[in-house]
């Protein structure tokens, strides 16, 4: 599996708990690096934000 794939689950199990038993869990946070797991999220957190935004104006019909 690649590295982008690997971040990418563990900050999913982070976030909503996606991603396996928690055993397998705890070894992808112990193998991904900080600093891109930190971006990954935080990129996740800004589409996530972004998506709400748009699906309230949606919804306003604005």
């Amino acid at each position: 599996m690649s590295k982008f794939l690997r971040y990418l689950r563990a900050v999913l199990w982070g976030f909503i708990g996606l991603g396996g038993r928690r055993a397998d869990a705890d070894e992808r946070v112990d193998q991904a690096g900080a600093i891109p797991t930190i971006a990954i999220a935080l990129v996740l957190v800004l589409l996530l934000v972004a998506g709400l935004i748009a699906l309230a104006r949606f919804a306003a019909g604005t």
